[in-house]
């Protein structure tokens, strides 16, 4: 089972926060309308139908450019007016980033990625992070003592850092709400978590007639007397990789 990352868990909350206030339209809003397609009773800023899935608004979800409601796909970016399917996750979407995996799904969100990847606090967060994994495992596999006390002391001082870093990380004024969505996605910071799962596989079978290693009883020349199944099991390291700033 996963433990719990206090790093992690306060760039989530700083993410979606950050994406609450200045991507989207606040949808806690107690008006309402009806949608236009189905008639279903809809929040008053939903950009698509929860209920029918068509679109609401008069413009592109993935550049913001202005499109007439019989426009299939936007002059500006090429995207298509209901949406795309991620191709490397197969996650259905509306933004220039994969909601699951963070692909970038557009040139625009493509170019934000390279901009993020010149920021300096990103590098520095990116490095924060590496070290926050490190001392995280000295922590768990230390003994109470002198050595586990300053191991946590260092890893207090790295959450703090990377806290800081994050706050600071602001899109340039004036930006759009699509260019906003773009600046927070290109600057998640990937973690990676480390599983261990042990598969366990059947290789065979030992009759009791003879003794004899056989792939399977029928292939004993009297299977009758009965036999063992041996298994071999092995370790397998699997790695994910998790977001800050997920929808």
């Amino acid at each position: 089972m996963t433990q719990s990352n206090p790093v992690q868990e306060s760039q989530h909350a700083k993410g979606k926060e950050a994406t609450r206030k200045q991507v989207r339209p606040s949808l806690k809003s107690t008006s309402s309308r009806k949608c236009k397609h189905c008639g279903a009773e809809i929040e008053l800023n939903v950009e698509f139908c929860p209920f029918c899935g068509k679109k609401l608004v008069d413009y592109c979800t993935f550049c913001g450019a202005p499109m007439d409601a019989s426009d299939t796909v936007c002059e500006e970016c090429g995207m298509p007016a209901e949406g795309t399917v991620c191709p490397k996750c197969g996650t259905f979407n509306v933004r220039s980033f994969c909601r699951k995996c963070n692909e970038p799904l557009t040139r625009a969100a493509a170019r934000a990625i390279e901009k993020a990847k010149e920021d300096p606090k990103v590098q520095q967060a990116a490095k924060l992070m590496d070290r926050a994994a490190e001392l995280e495992e000295q922590l768990e596999n230390a003994a109470e003592g002198t050595q586990q006390a300053e191991a946590r002391q260092e890893y207090q001082h790295v959450v703090k850092d990377i806290n800081k870093l994050f706050e600071e990380m602001l899109p340039p004024a004036g930006s759009t709400p699509q260019e906003q969505y773009n600046y927070y996605s290109a600057r998640k910071v990937a973690i990676e978590t480390v599983r261990k799962v042990t598969k366990t596989t059947r290789t065979g079978w030992v009759c009791n007639y003879c003794g004899c290693f056989h792939s399977k009883p029928s292939d004993c020349a009297e299977p009758w007397h009965g036999g063992t199944w041996i298994y071999e099991t092995e370790e397998e390291v699997i790695v994910t990789k998790e977001y800050q700033y997920e929808e």
